[in-house]
């Protein structure tokens, strides 16, 4: 837990310094934190890709305004990640690599978003959704958006990771309002209180807001994982 937190907090203090202001982190931007250190991406990593894409907007001739999302720096993100292990492996920089690493991060792309489409198909025919009308219509919905979006990943020769990310988050945010509105009262209470207990051993030094956040956060991957239902972010696919 210690190391889940200092995960969260490093991220938030060091995205705020290099946007300039203390304004706390949004939702989305704690849920794509949870993503990253779920997808066993080193905080160095995050830190360094979090600094190239601030680096990148600065070199714009025509800046739109600050970075106020830390979407904005997915696919710096992404990128520092693929280079650390490329690095690692002792890779070299050949002709044509670049084209084959695109092409390498579309097919596994379009793997993961298909085997999600699998994954809540089966949990359309499972009986822990039966009487979940509404679960069950936010799912189909849901699962037609992620089927286009999958048509629109095979046709394309680059990926806009950003949008992508922000749509697959959209997505998820569906079917979560779904998944409170009819889950049972006693099991919210019961991993509420699994929480609470959890982060009360290691709340010391954690300002309010992150505590809120980690609960937040913790509610949804367990209530999440105990229906069965995949989560819509790139830092769940193992892109190499």
């Amino acid at each position: 837990m210690d190391n889940y937190t200092n995960y969260f907090t490093e991220i938030e203090e060091h995205f705020q310094k290099r946007r300039g202001e203390a304004q706390p982190l949004s939702p989305l931007d704690w849920s794509l934190i949870e993503s990253l250190q779920d997808a066993g991406i080193p905080l160095t990593v995050v830190l360094r890709g979090v600094d190239r894409a601030f680096e990148k907007h600065a070199k714009r001739k025509r800046q739109s305004g600050k970075v106020n999302s830390l979407s904005y720096c997915t696919q710096a993100i992404l990128a520092e990640h693929e280079r650390c292990q490329e690095s690692g492996l002792g890779k070299e920089q050949v002709p044509g690599q670049k084209g084959n690493q695109e092409t390498e991060d579309n097919r596994s792309v379009i793997e993961l978003l298909g085997k999600a489409c699998q994954q809540l198909e089966v949990l359309l025919a499972s009986p822990k959704i039966s009487g979940l009308l509404v679960l069950k219509k936010n799912i189909r919905g849901v699962l037609n958006s992620l089927s286009q979006i999958l048509g629109e990943v095979i046709t394309s020769k680059l990926i806009d990771y950003e949008t992508l990310e922000l749509r697959l988050n959209t997505l998820e945010e569906k079917i979560w309002a779904a998944v409170i509105s009819e889950t049972n009262e006693e099991l919210i209470l019961e991993i509420q209180l699994e929480i609470k207990q959890d982060i009360g051993r290691h709340r010391r030094g954690l300002k309010a807001e992150h505590v809120v956040m980690l609960e937040k956060k913790l509610m949804r991957k367990k209530l999440l994982e105990s229906i069965g239902i995949p989560r819509l972010s790139l830092f769940y696919l193992p892109l190499n």
